[in-house]
């Protein structure tokens, strides 16, 4: 430092300075810019953190829309071999009727077929024994 760079000088408002007016005034500035810098980047903190957030809570909206998916999805799964298991079901059962009835069916021709050669042999007999009263 020279000489002429030391010393005590004034400013407009009178104050005593150690640094020349010019360069208070810019070191002053360099402050002033320095504080507004700070303060937009803490405005744009509180924005990302904004943001940050919302992405957050849109995350957790769609995970558990995700989990609904899939649940729901499993769940159609799950119906639809319920489904199959039914007709199985239904179509074993329908079989069984089914020779049940083929069963029955031919009971009846059977159970048909003796009473009709049980009528013949009442008849038989009704018409051997009223022709024997005769005699």
């Amino acid at each position: 430092m020279d000489a002429v760079d030391r010393g005590v000088y004034f400013d407009e408002d009178f104050h005593v300075r150690i640094l020349d007016v010019d360069k208070y005034n810019a070191s002053k500035s360099l402050q002033d810019n320095t504080n507004v810098f700070i303060n937009n980047i803490q405005n744009m903190q509180g924005l990302v953190d904004k943001y940050v957030s919302a992405i957050d809570q849109q995350v957790e909206r769609l995970e558990a829309e995700k989990l609904k998916a899939i649940g729901l999805r499993n769940r159609v799964a799950a119906l639809s071999e319920e489904r199959k298991r039914k007709q199985k079901e239904q179509e074993r059962m329908l079989a069984e009727k089914q020779e049940e009835l083929e069963r029955l069916q031919m009971e009846e021709q059977s159970l048909i077929k003796v009473k009709g050669e049980q009528e013949l042999m009442i008849q038989k007999l009704s018409d051997s024994s009223s022709g024997a009263a005769y005699v």
